[in-house]
């Protein structure tokens, strides 16, 4: 396995993919270049209303360099998209996409389209520090002044904890407008575990009430910031900076060489993009997302109902 393959592709993933009851597929990959526990390129149904449905593809890394294989895994996509009567694939590329003589239409990502990854492995914690923006490794400082607190596993348990993290992610969401998945979604996502594998809660407390928290996946050489909420509450006590450096040092501990912001966007998130980018690391932009059309008419129409951009 290699740093490059996303969690997104792993099996551990397929197998939360299938608790929400989605149906998935493996497509071989002949001829690649990639090496690990990852046997094919992970394709996923997921539904539409009016009883339809689209395939999507997410972060795939293809490693292919044989010409034959590269058009074979898209015939193998859409014999899947034929049988399940799909509309289209989605694609939300890791690296370049193979060449193909499919109809690439570009369309709007799941996945962020941008992120933020510190490299962590082999460096010194003051020099990491040093590295911050001067506000960032204040607030740090301050908050352990303050005795803010960082309770993650073992001492995260159960659900309890799990409604603490529900708690502010619907109160994050109510403030700042943004849309959570259901509670059950996160609790077969922190269930979803293996050797390899583990979505885990961390949670920021002072004087005993939970001020911030965050739910990170570790796999192959990255943890990866996937979904936090915080409180209104005593934001002067600066809660989720500590929270987020403890992270760093936890993925550090454990031998991770990457902490991944898991997307930013200037214009969109610009008060979360000013956070991210306080602790540093390098900017990381992906390739556009596309979607291949299987049966153009309700192509057509699911983009005219989007707006013309899919």
């Amino acid at each position: 396995m290699t740093a490059a393959q996303s969690f997104l592709q792993s099996p551990e993933w397929e197998s939360f993919e299938r608790s929400l009851g989605r149906t998935t597929w493996r497509v071989p990959l002949e001829n690649s270049s990639l090496t690990g526990r990852v046997a094919g390129t992970l394709v996923v149904k997921r539904d539409l209303p009016l009883g339809l449905n689209y395939l999507y593809c997410p972060r795939p890394d293809f490693g292919i360099k044989n010409q034959e294989s590269r058009i074979k895994i898209f015939d193998e996509i859409k014999k899947i998209a034929t049988q399940e009567r799909s509309i289209f694939l989605k694609i939300d590329p890791l690296g370049s996409l193979p060449p193909t003589t499919c109809n690439l239409q570009p369309s709007i990502s799941i996945q962020p389209r941008e992120t933020l990854i510190l490299d962590i492995a082999g460096r010194p914690e003051g020099e990491m520090l040093a590295a911050m923006h001067e506000k960032t490794r204040y607030n740090i400082r301050l908050a352990e002044r303050k005795n803010v607190l960082i309770r993650k596993e073992p001492e995260i348990t159960g659900e309890k904890d799990l409604d603490t993290f529900w708690s502010l992610i619907q109160e994050t969401a109510a403030r700042d407008g943004f849309y959570t998945h259901p509670r059950e979604y996160y609790k077969k996502l922190l269930g979803t575990r293996s050797e390899m594998f583990s979505n885990e809660l961390f949670i920021a407390e002072y004087q005993g009430r939970p001020l911030a928290a965050a739910l990170i996946n570790f796999y192959g050489n990255t943890a990866t910031y996937l979904h936090g909420a915080s409180s209104g509450a005593h934001r002067e006590v600066m809660a989720p900076h500590l929270l987020h450096w403890r992270i760093i040092q936890e993925a550090l501990r454990r031998g991770y060489g990457h902490y991944d912001w898991w997307g930013i966007d200037e214009r969109r998130w610009s008060g979360v993009t000013r956070f991210k980018r306080g602790f540093g690391g390098r900017q990381v932009a992906y390739p556009q997302s596309v979607n291949i059309a299987y049966r153009r008419v309700w192509y057509t129409l699911y983009a005219a109902a989007k707006r013309g951009t899919v």
